[in-house]
């Protein structure tokens, strides 16, 4: 077994940054080595264009009308006001990139500002904060109500490397609200191809990273009439790390296919709520599919994890640690699909139970090799809100004290299972549902029993 002792491995870049005077790093438990990562993110975009453009202190807006596909946009070193990049249009060959030149790029806006970073009507496109050794996110918005928004039928973009922190409201957010304009509907634009990835969120007023439209069901009211928000398709959002944040620290709506949230690190969420209930760790949220997976969790005042989603949701190999609320909490609301899946999942000290199902249209709740770490007893580890959720529970490990596992070193951050843990071969073979490595990306057996929770020995 490999002896990796930390609780995180693979959210490179998200920790080790350096601090500065706006954006001051909070003291946090220590999921060590978090290595930069930066650099090789920054070599894999290869501009094809050799044109350049560089951004002058005084410009507030960038017009990429004349910008060609391929193009590299500079933002100089040093501290700068808000930026708005308008009609950059770069092609799935041929992306246009914005990154920092010469060290450390600051953009920064008074939270009353609306925003520090916006694009609009922009497609093909990336942000990289590239960094150096000495400088872990070369690109940093700071303030601003919303940190960055890609906003206005902005589609198909990748930001990366980038620090955000002390903004009124959302850290990082993508979506074009629906508005009387008809080209803002669903069935008019879709938002694709969206990747989020290392990426260091903190210290925001409402939710960390918030992809997509919440009221995917239902729509929203305007003087037109009710109009429904845009799907989102393929987003990803990846090993970013998340602290201190009012509301979630990430939430993903809409996202109606193609949807991946992995390898994240989200902690202290819900500090401030601007209402009740916004105060969880991952909230999968209406008309939003896919797979959620190897995720840490820690201290959310909330739920860890709460799933609204379209009903083909897999929920496996996270660590969710001390929520106040539940471990994970499902709710059917829009559900058209045929089951939520919760697999291989560590939940360890939630103050209200571990996995409470409020799922009752769903067809089934499968809820499979977790280990459940439950003070309040068995009876609160898998709740049920009546007799009408449909349930299949398999070989869940179920104990009031976590030395009771037997981790290597629980207390000191290495979750790696000791040789004498109950939890080894005591598992359904799970590789049926897609599950078929663990939380530290070692494959698990293709045949013969699994370990329960998150970590394979």
């Amino acid at each position: 077994m490999k002896n990796i002792n930390h609780l995180i491995r693979i959210m490179a870049g998200a920790l080790a940054i350096s601090s500065f005077a706006m954006c001051t790093k909070s003291n946090i438990e220590k999921p060590v080595n978090l290595t930069a990562n930066t650099e090789s993110v920054s070599a894999q975009t290869q501009a094809v264009s050799t044109f350049t453009y560089t951004v002058k202190p005084s410009e507030w807006m960038v017009d990429g009308t004349n910008i060609p596909a391929g193009a590299t946009i500079f933002i100089p070193a040093g501290t700068r006001s808000s930026l708005l990049f308008k009609n950059l249009k770069g092609t799935i060959a041929a992306p246009i990139t914005i990154t920092n030149q010469g060290g450390k790029a600051i953009i920064s806006a008074s939270v009353t500002a609306s925003y520090a970073f916006k694009t609009q009507n922009c497609s093909y496109f990336k942000v990289i904060g590239k960094g150096t050794a000495s400088v872990k996110n070369g690109l940093v918005v700071n303030g601003g109500n919303i940190g960055m928004t890609m906003d206005d039928l902005s589609s198909d973009f990748e930001i990366a490397g980038v620090e955000v922190c002390n903004s009124g409201f959302a850290g990082i957010m993508a979506k074009t609200d629906p508005s009387c304009d008809a080209a803002t509907w669903r069935g008019h634009f879709t938002m694709k191809n969206v990747l989020v990835h290392n990426n260091y969120v903190h210290k925001t007023g409402g939710e960390g990273l918030y992809i997509g439209n919440s009221f995917y069901a239902d729509g929203v009211s305007l003087s037109c009439g009710t109009v429904l928000p845009h799907d989102v398709v393929n987003a990803k959002i990846y090993a970013n790390f998340v602290d201190s944040t009012g509301s979630e620290g990430i939430q993903v709506g809409s996202a109606v296919s193609g949807c991946e949230i992995y390898n994240n690190m989200v902690i202290n969420s819900g500090m401030s709520p601007f209402s009740a209930y916004q105060d969880n760790g991952i909230q999968i949220g209406e008309g939003t599919g896919g797979r959620c997976y190897n995720n840490l969790i820690s201290n959310a005042p909330g739920n860890g994890i709460i799933v609204l989603g379209l009903g083909n949701n897999q929920v496996f190999n996270n660590y969710i640690l001390n929520s106040k609320g539940y471990g994970i909490f499902a709710d059917s609301r829009y559900t058209p699909g045929p089951y939520f899946r919760f697999i291989n999942n560590a939940i360890i000290a939630s103050k209200l139970g571990g996995i409470k199902l409020n799922s009752e249209t769903i067809p089934m709740n499968t809820v499979i090799n977790n280990v459940i770490v439950q003070s309040g007893a068995e009876s609160l580890a898998i709740i049920r809100k009546s007799s009408s959720v449909k349930l299949t529970a398999l070989n869940n490990y179920i104990t009031n004290n976590v030395d009771n596992v037997k981790y290597v070193n629980y207390y000191g951050g290495d979750f790696h299972l000791s040789s004498s843990s109950p939890l080894i071969k005591a598992g359904q073979n799970t590789t049926a549902y897609g599950v078929s490595f663990d939380y530290f990306s070692t494959p698990r057996p293709l045949i013969g029993a699994f370990d329960i929770g998150a970590a394979k020995y």
